[in-house]
């Protein structure tokens, strides 16, 4: 194992998706609604009242783990959920309870407590998902398809990240764990396609991110400050200093190549490296105080969306994450698209932003802002047409609340989540998106033209979608 030090101001931060899923199972939420259309993001000054809640309120034993207050149930009709048989839907959901969406059927998924980090492999043929059974936290996997159960694993620690190898036999599992001076840090263990852990804390660091090689069981992973290489024997090869954390690397598809973010004489670049030596290839400009990269899939560019302090102007933020200014200044930022080699860029978006993610296809963007004094965000679809002289400016989609645990657990974390497919359909014609409405947490579906008024799927915290439909 290896065990990089040296972390900057956000080392506490890796396990944040933790605190903010135990903080959220605390507290009392209704977890379904039965809209059907979008209605307007309520404002923080004067939510909608929900129905009066019905709920049957049990003791908890006193063992030792975080205690789940009881959820107020609103049923969602079959009236009420759309089909999803033109787009192929079948699409994981994760709140109170755990289920796949697929056409117009749901199929309930048998998990622990407190559900999480559902996660398709990427020929959408297995699912993965964490919970609590009792006090072992557990990953069970699920047939794709039929969501049956093939096997449930007790797991080394509760994992707040997964993603799947490329040919679906392994599991990058990210948990917490604690140094040998009491502190908290960022363990991953590799698991097989069943669960069952492979390779145990084979690296730890203070802020950890991994990204799987498209053509081998390799990974890149910054460590802190540290690029290193862990091949599929589970060693490690530390490719040396990059001079900042916190930043996920992104591998270039059919290459060895990644892109990441460096320190260059005291000011932060983004790099063009191979994984085999780590030697430098290309440097394609200046990064910003947060720089988060979405490569293409057609290898020949990237979305860099840029965070950057607008002085005054601001007022205290409503969205709760530790590394916004509270006071005193806003945070702006932009999304440009990168020539992966010429480092020629072009800013297609101007505003604070926090997922990035690219369609299957490669022709559409989809990107999420947020407003930090309103706490809500907005959708907005860029259609990616390199023929073009001057870039169409995005569509704006729809204005929406998240739920706080995407909001907390998932988009705060974005560059690190969309390593793997996340909210695009297969076709590329639809993404789909969690949101807290009037009636509590919805999972729904839009299409990416905006001509289409939003379906809802189920209710849950989270819902990401299948690559193979």
């Amino acid at each position: 194992m290896l065990d990089a030090r040296g972390s900057r101001s956000r080392r506490g931060l890796a396990v944040l998706a933790l605190a903010v899923l135990f903080a959220a199972a605390c507290a009392p939420a209704p977890s379904l609604t039965g809209d059907t259309a979008p209605t307007p993001a309520p404002t923080a000054t004067s939510p909608p009242a929900p129905p009066a809640p019905t709920t049957t309120t049990t003791t908890p034993p006193d063992d030792g783990l975080p205690q789940i207050a009881p959820l107020d149930i609103f049923p969602v009709t079959p009236e009420e959920l759309g089909e999803l048989d033109r787009v192929n839907g079948r699409i994981a959901l994760v709140g109170a309870d755990a289920a796949i969406r697929s056409g117009g059927a749901t199929i309930d998924l048998t998990t622990g407590a407190l559900p999480s980090q559902p996660t398709w492999s990427r020929d959408g043929s297995r699912l993965a998902v964490v919970s609590l059974s009792g006090r072992d936290a557990v990953v069970d996997i699920f047939d794709g398809v039929t969501g049956d159960t093939i096997s449930r694993t007790t797991a080394a620690r509760l994992y707040f990240f997964l993603t799947w190898s490329h040919d679906g036999s392994r599991i990058a599992a990210l948990g917490s764990g604690i140094d040998e001076n009491g502190g908290v840090h960022t363990v991953l263990d590799i698991l097989d396609a069943d669960g069952v852990a492979l390779q145990s804390e084979v690296a730890a660091a203070g802020s950890l991110f991994v990204a799987w090689d498209p053509q081998s069981l390799r990974l890149a992973a910054h460590a802190d400050d540290r690029l290193l290489r862990i091949d599929a024997d589970g060693s490690v090869t530390d490719l040396g200093g990059v001079g900042v954390d916190f930043f996920a690397p992104k591998w270039i598809p059919d290459t060895s190549e990644i892109i990441l973010t460096t320190d260059i004489e005291g000011s932060p670049f983004l790099v063009r490296r191979t994984i085999d030596g780590g030697d430098t290839l290309k440097t394609l400009g200046a990064a910003d105080r947060e720089t988060r990269i979405a490569v293409n899939p057609d290898g020949q560019t990237a979305a860099i969306s840029r965070t950057f302090e607008v002085e005054g102007g601001g007022g205290a933020s409503k969205i709760g994450l530790p590394f916004l200014p509270q006071t005193g200044s806003v945070l702006s930022g932009a999304v440009d698209i990168l020539d992966l080699e010429t480092g020629d860029r072009t800013t297609v978006f101007t505003g604070f932003n926090l997922w990035t993610e690219w369609n299957p296809q490669g022709s559409r963007l989809l990107i999420y802002a947020a407003d930090t004094v309103e706490g809500t965000g907005t959708w907005w679809i860029y259609e990616h047409e390199p023929a073009l002289a001057e870039p169409e400016p995005p569509t704006e989609i729809l204005t929406f609340t998240p739920t706080p645990i995407f909001l907390g657990s998932y988009a705060a974390f974005s560059d690190q989540f969309i390593e793997s497919p996340r909210l695009w359909s297969p076709t590329g014609t639809d993404f789909v998106y969690a949101e807290l409405g009037e009636r509590g947490s919805i999972i729904r579906t839009v299409n990416a033209s905006g001509a289409l008024e939003p379906t809802t799927v189920g209710s849950g915290e989270v819902g990401f979608w299948s690559p193979s439909g």
